[in-house]
C-alpha cells in the first residue's frame, strides 16, 4: 500500500529521498481535507488562486482540471485533486451551504436557516384589511428564500405571512379575514429565512 486508504495520503518509503516532498504534501492535502471548506464550485480554475483556496470541481472542466468533475482542489502552489468519499461533508463560502459527497456527486446536506426580529405593534387591523411591517434585518436572506414568521402573542385569527422583499430584508404582512377589526399590541416578532 502506497497512501492511506481514506484520504489518499502517500506514504514516505523506506529510504526515500527526499522524504520532506512527500510528508509536506501530505501536510498540505489534510489542510484542505480535514477540515473541507470550498469558496465555491467551480468548472475553470481561478486564474490566480490564493495558497489554500479550495473548490468543488464542477461540470465538464477545464484546464488543470480537465476530467475531474465532483473531486476536490486545493492550491499549494499547484492543484492538489482529490477524489472524495462518500459522505464526505463540505462548507461551501460563497453560497452559505453545508454539502455532503453521495457517492457520485456533491449534494445540498442541510438548508440553512437565518433569523431576524423585528419590535413592532402591529395596532388594530381593520376586518378585510391588512397591516405590513417595516424591514426585518435578516442577514444572507435573498430574493426566493422561504420565510416564516413567529408571532409573539396570539394572533386572535388574523393570519401572518412573510416574504424577502431585498438582499438581507424581509417584511411581516398580516392580513385579518375575521370579520372584525382585531387590535395587537407591541411584540418582537421573528422571521426565519430558509435558503433557496
Amino acid at each position: 500500500m502506497t497512501s492511506t486508504p481514506n484520504l489518499a495520503l502517500s506514504y514516505i518509503a523506506s529510504a526515500q529521498a527526499q522524504k520532506e516532498v512527500t510528508h509536506n504534501a501530505g501536510l498540505n492535502d489534510i489542510d484542505f481535507l480535514a477540515k473541507t471548506c470550498v469558496i465555491d464550485t467551480l468548472s475553470t480554475p481561478p486564474v490566480s488562486p490564493a495558497t489554500g483556496d479550495t473548490y468543488i470541481i464542477g461540470a465538464s472542466p477545464t484546464g488543470a482540471w480537465t476530467g475531474f468533475t465532483g473531486r476536490l482542489a486545493g492550491y499549494y502552489g499547484g492543484w492538489s485533486i482529490k477524489t472524495p468519499l462518500a459522505g464526505w461533508t463540505a462548507w461551501a463560502q460563497n453560497s452559505n451551504r453545508v454539502l455532503y459527497y453521495t457517492g457520485s456527486a456533491w449534494a445540498l446536506l442541510d438548508t440553512p436557516k437565518i433569523d431576524g426580529t423585528l419590535a413592532w405593534t402591529p395596532g388594530t387591523v381593520a376586518a378585510g384589511a391588512g397591516a405590513t411591517s417595516s424591514a426585518v434585518t435578516v442577514t444572507g436572506a435573498a430574493l426566493g428564500d422561504l420565510a416564516t414568521v413567529a408571532a409573539p402573542y396570539d394572533l386572535q385569527g388574523l393570519q401572518a405571512t412573510a416574504y424577502v422583499s431585498a438582499t438581507d430584508t424581509a417584511v411581516i404582512r398580516l392580513t385579518n379575514l375575521t370579520g372584525a377589526s382585531v387590535s395587537l399590541g407591541a411584540g418582537t416578532w421573528r422571521v426565519r429565512v430558509a435558503k433557496a
